[in-house]
């Protein structure tokens, strides 16, 4: 007979036993439902905790000279590499890392700031260009900085270094702006164009991206490659510039606080020498230039970081006086003999409008105005003319266009007009603006790269030759319909300034045989002369600090009896043109002697 407790017992013993099977049945139901309904799921957030895509930066293009000497190029470099996924951690870890190499506040405080944007397992460039010390050190405690791994890389370098900066810029990582603008910028260790060539041909030299699946463990550092699809380099650019012509023009121009020079070929069009000075160092911008680096650059009162080439805007001075010629035979309003007597001076109503020479030039044709620089010449001849015709031959040598469309940082000059006036000063155009014009004073403005455009033309048979920095062939440039005899004559006059002993240039002149040079000298006041002044024979503005003398300018053109290269000079507040001529001079025969050794 079964006792009541044994009874009890079984009872409890088959309620617990069944309570089991329950609770296994549901564990197996669950586990069916995870592993059949939702395995996909889970699978799919595993595989994102264990497998993690990186995008591959391409490797950029380089860039060469015409000679393929080359001028930005590519050097390998190892960088550190932080996996985003722990954002708690990321703070920890980047301090850490701090003790073991150099990483400065504001680095590590933007990497903090970067990875939280981040989303799931992504990577990030915490440093590059790594010492060997410090990827050692990285290595050797790599158990202590969870995410964290060694990338191997490429850093942008530029040999020419100051000699380069303008004319090539520099790379830099994107701002959030171009950012915004583009997405592929966002990618970690990319960097774009800031400037110059690099930014002017970016697309071409960025390259596409690829992108890298590998596989980490629990502590987060990478087992294996899983997969790739490599990155698309970015395309090598060739340019027009000669490097050894580069160097040289920036060694020349560097005896002087602020100048600027362009060298262009006119069989090509193209742009052998593009220099502004002071200059700075672009191999100081690819990992982050240093806040005392920057300031110095930013606080240098003679502007370093600006390309005075292609944006500085100066009066041209004289130098515009070769257009004002060629506008005057142009509409028949003066030929090659028409006379004007110069006595110094000419009056317009009350105001007095003087000649450089005090004494005045006598009676003068064209020829004889444009080597030894007859103001009142030009005044006259002008007042004929008009501004409106003026302006137009202006326009059609180069003036007011800038000369490269797109370039970075590339300024248009300032030809003015009645109607131009009218818009900008509410006032009417009078005689005296004319006049003024006339010697490139006044409201005129013109950048370098304009004043060697248009001396190009010139020179070249009033072709409408266009400025480039890629491509090696000759080019045959439409002409504009100006008297090829005027031309000849304006250039031969040209000859006369530099070679002839009244011309203005001639102390300067180049004196090996066969290699002379033409041009023109220029004057451009950045403040007025008074009448004190002139009175007390102060028309020269040597004895002023240096920011109120007179800028210095010369175009030129060698040989004179093969026209090959042209130049323009800028020398800044330099009191008058003998240095500009002197800079000129031994730039135009530097690549006529670089023309020499190419050919042997």
């Amino acid at each position: 007979m079964i006792d009541k407790k044994d009874t009890q017992f079984l009872r409890r013993a088959l309620f617990l036993g069944i309570i089991q099977i329950g609770l296994v049945i549901i564990l197996l139901g669950r586990m069916y439902y995870l592993q059949i309904f939702e395995g996909s799921y889970y699978r799919l957030l595993a595989e994102g905790n264990r497998i993690a895509t990186r995008p591959l930066v391409p490797l950029r293009g380089q860039i060469y000279d015409r000679n393929k000497i080359p001028l930005a190029q590519n050097e390998t470099s190892f960088r550190a590499i932080l996996l985003t996924d722990k954002k708690d951690e990321v703070e920890e870890t980047l301090n850490t890392l701090s003790d073991l190499i150099s990483l400065p506040r504001e680095e590590k405080e933007e990497t903090i700031r970067m990875a939280r944007k981040k989303k799931g397992l992504d990577s990030l460039i915490i440093k590059d260009n790594l010492t060997w010390e410090e990827v050692s050190a990285i290595e050797l405690h790599a158990s202590e900085l969870p995410g964290v791994s060694i990338e191997v890389g490429s850093r942008r370098k530029y040999p020419l270094k100051l000699e380069g900066a303008h004319l090539l810029g520099y790379v830099s990582s994107p701002s959030e702006k171009e950012q915004e603008e583009d997405p592929m910028l966002t990618i970690s260790g990319l960097k774009v164009g800031k400037g110059g060539v690099e930014k002017f041909y970016d697309r071409q030299l960025r390259g596409i991206p690829g992108h890298s699946a590998f596989e980490v463990n629990a502590t987060r550092k990478i087992v294996r490659e899983l997969h790739q699809t490599p990155s698309v380099p970015g395309e090598d650019i060739h340019l027009t510039i000669d490097a050894r012509l580069q160097d040289y023009a920036q060694d020349v121009l560097s005896n002087y606080e602020s100048a600027s020079a362009v060298v262009i070929d006119i069989q090509t069009g193209g742009i052998l020498a593009l220099v502004s000075v002071p200059a700075f160092d672009p191999n100081l911008f690819p990992q982050g230039i240093s806040h005392k680096d920057w300031g110095q650059l930013r606080d240098n009162p003679y502007v370093p970081m600006t390309n005075k080439a292609i944006s500085g805007l100066y009066p041209p001075g004289s130098t515009i006086k070769l257009l004002v010629a060629l506008a005057a035979l142009q509409s028949g309003v003066i030929n090659e003999d028409t006379p004007v007597h110069c006595p110094g001076y000419m009056y317009i109503g009350n105001h007095k409008f003087h000649c450089y020479r005090k004494e005045g030039h006598g009676t003068v044709n064209v020829s004889r105005a444009i080597s030894e620089s007859c103001d009142v010449f030009f005044y006259e001849v002008a007042k004929k003319v008009g501004i409106e015709t003026l302006s137009k031959v202006f326009t059609d040598f180069g003036i007011g266009l800038g000369g490269l469309e797109g370039f970075p940082h590339l300024k248009k000059g300032l030809v003015p007009t009645k109607t131009w006036k009218k818009e900008k000063k509410k006032t009417n155009w009078t005689v005296s603006d004319t006049i003024l014009t006339s010697i490139g004073q006044g409201y005129m403005l013109a950048t370098p790269l304009e004043l060697a455009v248009a001396t190009a033309r010139l020179v070249a048979g009033g072709k409408r030759l266009l400025p480039r920095l890629e491509g090696q062939e000759s080019s045959s440039f439409p002409g504009m319909g100006y008297n090829e005899a005027y031309l000849k004559l304006i250039t031969e006059a040209m000859d006369e300034t530099v070679n002839k002993p009244t011309g203005t240039a001639f102390r300067n002149r180049i004196q090996v045989a066969g290699k002379e040079m033409g041009g023109k000298t220029g004057t451009s006041q950045v403040r007025r002369i008074s009448m004190q002044e002139r009175e007390a024979g102060l028309t020269k503005t040597f004895h002023l600090p240096w920011k109120y003398r007179e800028h210095g300018l010369f175009v030129g053109f060698a040989p004179v009896h093969a026209p090959r290269y042209v130049i323009a000079v800028v020398v800044e507040h330099a009191g008058g043109p003998a240095l500009a001529i002197q800079a000129a001079r031994d730039i135009l025969l530097q690549a006529q002697l670089l023309e020499k050794d190419a050919a042997s």
